[in-house]
């Protein structure tokens, strides 16, 4: 009985010593191994920032808060003006006389929000019922000139159904809402600042904030 006893006590011992090194053991193997692949999450092809409601009643979507520089980017094209690779919310809206465009287009919010950009002057142009400005960051004094300014558009189906503000006074800083679009027929143009992005339509403004 005596001996059982002993022996009992033996592999008490032993397993009391045994199972700090078991567990010290499992510790480092878990530190050399490789860390778990990261969990997938869906694609997020806009960075994340503030959204706002739309200050167009008839308009749906939500505006991305962003800025000018973001919009067009820093890749210019053989004239100096921001390309389409470079933009920030390729590929915009796929047709600009639609005046229920898509909220997104492969994953990338259509409609943004600029704050306090200076808008020219506008005024009517062609036969189609657009007026058209120029809006510019004056805080953005060391990109190009070209990287420095939109061509938007108030869109002449937007007008005609009654959508539209009045015209922004131009030389004035704003708030603004607008449509991203490519036109590519303009990448040649001084006036459109040798690039095809633009706003169009350009849906709301507002004195800046």
């Amino acid at each position: 009985m005596s001996q059982i006893i002993t022996y009992q006590r033996r592999l008490g011992v032993i397993a009391a010593v045994a199972a700090p090194l078991l567990i010290a053991s499992a510790l480092v193997a878990r530190a050399d191994a490789p860390p778990a692949p990261p969990r997938a999450t869906a694609a997020v092809t806009t960075a994340a920032t503030a959204t706002t409601a739309s200050w167009n009643s008839h308009v749906s979507c939500r505006a991305t808060v962003t800025t000018l520089a973001k919009v067009l980017g820093t890749q210019r094209g053989s004239l100096g003006g921001a390309t389409f690779a470079g933009g920030g919310f390729k590929p915009g809206v796929p047709d600009r006389r639609d005046i229920t465009p898509p909220c997104s287009v492969n994953g990338v919010r259509t409609l943004v929000e600029l704050h306090r950009v200076k808008m020219g002057s506008c005024h009517s142009i062609n036969r189609d019922g657009d007026w058209t400005c120029t809006v510019t960051d004056p805080t953005a004094t060391k990109r190009p000139a070209d990287l420095n300014h939109i061509h938007i558009e108030n869109d002449g189906n937007f007008r005609a159904a009654h959508w539209s503000q009045a015209d922004p006074p131009g030389g004035t800083l704003l708030d603004v809402q607008g449509f991203v679009f490519w036109d590519p027929s303009h990448t040649t143009k001084g006036w459109h600042n040798h690039s095809g992005w633009e706003l169009h339509s350009f849906t709301a403004w507002r004195h800046a904030k």
